[in-house]
């Protein structure tokens, strides 16, 4: 059994060491420098390393008949000649050699041959420089703040950075929004490669969010070609401290005025330490509380007045930078409570002339306060209807009677008004409680003539057709027969008259239908108007 695994341990040895007397020697090739901008002198290495063991005395086998060339370039020299690598050692062959454009980021061959103990070996290798930009340029941009009030200072940092091999030639930096067309760099700055340069530019910050994207030109001193790079953009934000405040107002109740106050924090920091007072100074918040960005509170509050006051809410707080805020609202009108049940209002409006020749009529406004109370500031005024600009309707108020007070019981008033012809009239009646409380009514009436026809031609027709025929009839007929004709032609003028007046008649009726029909759709539309505005109205 012994005898049969002998042989095969044997051969498993002879095959190891013949790897290892295989693998006793290697070579590789490197160049410097690595890469390269433009053409130039560069050095190619070639590594040749003994792996064979040495003796203590120094001795082993050496690598010896060494030959290096390229086959590519039969010009590039090796100097091997009488060379050797001993046992353990490693040695590296060189050959300086100019590396023309073509020769960039191209494998170069390169082939080695050596005599390790008694055995020839070789190697075949590529070797690679690579082509690099002469300038890799970045700019990066700081701010001291990204958020500032308005008139408040920035100061912006740009840092150029060269980070090829070969100079640049810095000749302008703009940043449009931040300082305009124009450069900021003053002068020329010149940045070695691997070498930065700072500037710095203090901005003033507006009214408006604004946002830096600075670019710069420069010129590459490797290829004299001007280039231009670009930071990446950064907002300055304006710092906005706003609350916005809706307010609500009730109606008027015996026990006062209910007003709902909705409170956002529409802007850029929080805001805290706010309180709410009326204009009185009375608080609306019991303690004090924040708002953070886009958070709301809402809150209610109770006005009881027995004389007319106008209430306005103020803000107070402090700003995320320490600033005070303050903000205050418009004012809201709140007046004595009145009970409905004292008060009562009728209204009539009647036509007691109708429309003249002069274009007037007379109008009658029967006003009964069968309240408990006198009324004050009466104002009578017609409302008519005008195209505004922009093509939509506006209404006007023409004030047509005005007195201080409305006295308990029955009031009458007539008024002449220029209608100019036919039409549909709209009048607002306004007036106030003891209070000051508004409240209105609306009258409606229609302007027309009395009768129908124009009367005023019918007797020059018939005299111009009796003159005519008593002409053509002459002296030779008899006074009776001449009457007779100028009767029976009165009659037939008469009767043709009548026709062309019936006629007439019967057109403008038509008119008139169409005209009072678009009436009484306009006084739909007007009574529509007047009701939205009479709740407007009351609403404020």
């Amino acid at each position: 059994m012994i005898k049969r695994i002998i042989p095969f341990v044997l051969a498993i040895a002879m095959i190891f060491t013949m790897g290892a007397a295989f693998a006793s020697s290697s070579a590789s090739a490197a160049a410097v420098p690595v890469s390269m901008t433009v053409a130039g002198e560069g050095t190619l290495t070639v590594t040749l390393v003994n792996e064979n063991e040495a003796a203590e005395d120094g001795s082993g086998t050496p690598l010896t008949d060494i030959i290096i060339y390229s086959p590519l370039y039969p010009d590039m020299y090796f100097p091997t000649e009488g060379e050797s690598v001993p046992a353990g050692q490693s040695k590296g062959f060189s050959c300086k050699y100019f590396f023309s454009e073509e020769m960039l980021d191209t494998d170069i061959p390169l082939s080695a041959s050596w005599i390790d103990g008694e055995k020839a070996k070789s190697k075949d290798m590529t070797v690679k420089i690579q082509r690099t930009k002469a300038t890799t340029v970045t700019v990066t941009r700081t701010a001291s703040t990204k958020q500032a009030s308005p008139g408040e200072e920035i100061t912006l940092t740009y840092t150029v950075s060269n980070t090829g091999m070969t100079p640049i030639t810095l000749t302008s930096l703009v940043d449009r929004a931040i300082g305009g067309k124009e450069s900021i760099l003053k002068e020329k700055v010149t940045i070695e490669g691997g070498a930065k340069h700072d500037l710095q530019y203090v901005y003033k910050m507006g009214r408006n969010t604004v946002e830096s994207v600075p670019v710069i030109t420069y010129k590459d001193e490797a290829t004299g070609k001007e280039e231009k790079a670009e930071a990446s953009p950064i907002t300055l934000g304006m710092v906005s401290s706003k609350i916005s405040v809706e307010v609500i107002q009730g109606e008027a109740t015996a026990s006062g005025v209910m007003f709902t106050l909705n409170l956002t924090n529409n802007g850029n920091q929080r805001i805290s330490g706010i309180v709410i007072t009326d204009d009185l100074g009375n608080r609306v918040n019991p303690d004090a509380f924040a708002l953070a960005v886009g958070e709301s509170r809402q809150f209610t509050y109770n006005v009881l007045t027995d004389t007319e006051r106008y209430v306005v809410f103020n803000l107070s707080g402090e700003t995320g930078n320490g600033d005070d805020y303050e903000d205050k609202t418009k004012s809201y009108v709140v007046r004595k409570y009145i009970d409905p049940s004292l008060l009562g209002i009728q209204l009539t409006a009647s036509v007691t002339e109708t429309l003249n020749s002069a274009g007037s009529v007379e109008i009658k406004f029967d006003i009964n306060n069968t309240g408990t109370m006198e009324m004050k500031d009466l104002v009578i005024s017609e409302v008519t209807t005008e195209i505004a600009e922009d093509g939509t309707e506006k209404q006007k108020l023409t004030e047509l009677y005005r007195t201080d007070t409305l006295p308990t019981g029955t009031f009458s008033t007539p008024i002449t008004l220029y209608v100019g012809q036919p039409r549909d009239l709209a009048f607002l009646v306004e007036m106030k409680d003891p209070a000051g409380n508004p409240y209105t009514y609306n009258a409606y009436v229609t302007a027309d003539y009395l009768g129908v026809g124009n009367v005023e031609e019918t007797p020059d027709a018939q005299q111009s057709a009796i003159n005519t025929l008593g002409a053509s009839v002459g002296d030779s007929i008899n006074k009776a027969l001449t009457i007779a004709l100028i009767v029976l032609g009165a009659l037939v003028v008469v009767s043709v008259i009548a026709m062309i007046v019936l006629s007439a008649l019967e057109k403008k009726q038509r008119r008139e239908a169409a005209r009072r029909r678009a009436a009484r759709e306009r006084r739909a539309r007007l009574e529509q108007d007047m009701a939205r505005e009479n709740a407007a109205r009351r609403r404020r």
